[in-house]
Parts: C-alpha cells; sequence; structure tokens
C-alpha cells in the first residue's frame, strides 16, 4: 500500500540542455522540508559539459 505520492522530476544540465537523469521527491517530506531544499545540495556529472553542475528540475508530466 502507497504511503504517499512521489513526484519524478527530470534532471537537466543548466549549461548544456541535456538530461543527466531523473529523481523523486516528496512534495513535502514529514519533517516539513520542501523538495526544492533537497534539490538545492543535489551535484550531477554531466556527460557533454564533461564536468559536475548543480542541474535544474523540471517536474515531470505522467498520464494516470
Amino acid at each position: 500500500m502507497p504511503r504517499g505520492k512521489r513526484t519524478v522530476f527530470t534532471v537537466l544540465c543548466p549549461e548544456s540542455g541535456n538530461r543527466v537523469g531523473t529523481i523523486r521527491f516528496h512534495k513535502q517530506d514529514k519533517t516539513g522540508v520542501a523538495w526544492k531544499e533537497h534539490a538545492g545540495k543535489l551535484k550531477k556529472y554531466c556527460s557533454v559539459c564533461r564536468k559536475h553542475v548543480k542541474p535544474k528540475l523540471k517536474e515531470e508530466r505522467h498520464s494516470k
């Protein structure tokens, strides 16, 4: 039984626009911390730029 819905976000490189991955976050966790605060600490490697970047997150839309 699911214990809450999580939202899927696309992880994009801000410089090249390359898709770096996907990540799932709750909109707000039990402690009241929003997903944007968790995403602020995130760093991903972009294979096009060949360096670690602070990515942009974009919410994906899925059909039910």
